[in-house]
C-alpha cells in the first residue's frame, strides 16, 4: 500500500517501510523499494531489439542538491539518514540515495538531461555505474562483529565472601581486551569499499545478574566499593550464586574522520560470571 510522504528539507514525515510518491524539495519523486530496482535492472538488462537500453541510470547521496553531474562527498548526510531511519533490513537501511535518469541512443550516448527519477533506501541495488559506497548495511555487520569488552564485576566484600543480611557491592570492570565504551574500532577498509570507518561502542545500559534469579538495571551505573557504590545487593539465603554484569552496546560510526552517526540497534554482551559465596554468621558467648 503506498503513502503519500511530505517531505521538506529532506526530512521525511512519515513510516518509510511505505512505498509511493513523495514531494521533496518542491518536487514529487517516487520512493522505490527493492522490487522496484529489480525491475529497473532488468528492464535496462533488456533493452529493445537487442540495442542499448533506452535509459541510463546513476544515483548519488540523498544531499542537498546533490546531482551526478554535482555529486556530494557525504553519503551519510541528515537528510539521507532520515528518510530510512528506523527501517528493518528489508525497508532499506540506507542511506538513502536519489536515482536519476536520462536517455540514450543505441549506442548508449545521452540524448537528454539528467531528471530525479525516485528516492531508494536500497542504496546497494540502485541501477547505474557501481561505485566504491558505505552503507548502513555494511556499518550494522562491522559493528555486529566489534570485539566488543566483556565486563567482570569486582565485589565487596573482598574475596568472593560475604554474609547473609550484609549488603554486598558491586562494581563494573572492563578488561584490557576487547573494545569497551567510548574507544574507537577502526574497521578493515577492505570490507567498506575502501574508505576508512571507524566505530564507536556507547554504553547503553548494564543489568547486574545475582545469581538467585534477581537482577538489577538496567541501568547505566558502573556501581563502585563500599561506601559510595550504588550498586548493592543483600542475600537473604547462604549459598554460592554466580554474579555477573551484562552490558548492552549501542554505537556510532563516522566516515573519513567526519561526524559520528548514530548506529541503529544494540548488541548485549554477556559478563564474565565469578561464584560469591554467601555464609550465615553465628554468634557464641565464651567465657572469660
Amino acid at each position: 500500500m503506498a503513502a503519500l510522504v511530505t517531505c521538506q528539507g529532506n526530512v521525511a514525515y512519515a513510516d518509510s517501510k511505505f512505498w509511493g510518491n513523495t514531494v521533496q524539495d518542491g518536487a514529487q519523486v517516487t520512493l522505490l523499494n527493492a522490487s522496484d530496482l529489480h525491475q529497473l535492472h532488468s528492464d535496462s538488462d533488456k533493452g529493445s531489439a537487442g540495442s542499448k537500453p533506452k535509459f541510463a541510470y546513476a544515483s548519488v547521496a540523498n544531499c542537498g542538491s546533490n546531482t551526478p553531474d554535482s555529486p556530494a562527498p557525504d553519503d551519510f548526510c541528515s537528510g539521507a539518514l532520515t528518510l530510512c531511519a528506523g527501517n528493518s533490513p528489508e525497508q532499506g537501511l540506507g542511506p538513502s540515495v536519489r536515482l536519476f535518469r536520462r536517455t540514450v541512443d543505441a549506442a548508449g550516448k545521452p540524448t537528454g538531461q539528467w531528471v530525479q527519477y525516485g528516492v531508494t533506501c536500497f542504496p546497494e541495488a540502485a541501477p547505474g555505474p557501481a561505485r566504491p559506497r558505505v552503507t548502513m548495511a555494511m556499518v550494522l555487520a562491522a559493528f555486529h562483529d566489534t570485539d566488543f569488552a566483556k565486563p567482570s564485576v569486582q565485589i565487596q566484600p573482598k574475596g568472593n565472601v560475604t554474609l547473609v543480611t550484609l549488603p554486598t557491592y558491586f562494581e563494573t570492570r572492563w578488561p584490557q581486551a576487547g573494545f569497551e565504551p567510548e574507544e574507537v574500532d577502526q574497521v578493515d577498509p577492505a570490507r567498506m569499499a575502501g574508505f576508512r570507518v571507524e566505530i564507536r561502542p556507547k554504553l547503553a545500559s548494564i543489568t547486574y545478574v545475582y545469581g538467585d534469579g534477581s537482577t538489577s538495571g538496567a541501568t547505566t551505573s558502573l556501581g563502585g566499593p563500599y561506601p559510595t557504590g550504588d550498586v548493592t545487593k543483600t542475600y537473604r539465603q547462604p549459598g554460592d550464586f554466580a554474579v555477573r554484569a551484562d552490558v548492552t552496546y549501542s554505537g556510532q560510526f563516522r566516515v573519513g574522520g567526519g561526524a559520528w552517526v548514530d548506529i541503529p540497534g544494540t548488541v548485549t554482551i554477556r559478563g564474565s560470571a565469578q561464584t560469591l559465596s554467601v555464609r550465615t554468621a553465628h554468634a557464641r558467648l565464651v567465657a572469660d
